[in-house]
């Protein structure tokens, strides 16, 4: 086999014809944190602001329930049914059974 190195195209270029040697590389631009905080409290950008209305966060609970019920409602008795659970300090399947429970105990008539 030949000595020399197979390459495609043109012969590649001496490292010292590529000018590395007077290579200074340029300091990092750093933003200035003072400035960025002064225009986003101007434009009324606050850090930590919530993006959702506390009523639409959700809750999370382990509780062995594994089926789903899916229902269309309007969103002022989605509103009505977290607020009544989170009066009852309990969570929204909490609450449904509840419900449940509470109109087969009653008297239908």
């Amino acid at each position: 086999m030949n000595e020399r190195r197979k390459t495609f195209g043109a012969d590649p270029v001496p490292a010292d014809d590529l000018g590395a040697a007077d290579f200074q590389p340029r300091p990092i631009a750093r933003p200035d944190l003072e400035a960025a905080r002064r225009v986003a409290e101007e434009g009324g950008y606050t850090a930590g602001a919530a993006a959702r209305a506390p009523a639409d966060t959700q809750r999370r609970y382990r509780t062995g329930r594994t089926a789903q019920l899916n229902l269309k409602v309007t969103p002022e008795n989605r509103a009505r049914f977290a607020a009544m659970a989170d009066a009852a300090g309990v969570s929204m399947n909490e609450l449904f059974e509840r419900a449940v429970s509470a109109l087969e105990k009653k008297p239908s008539g």
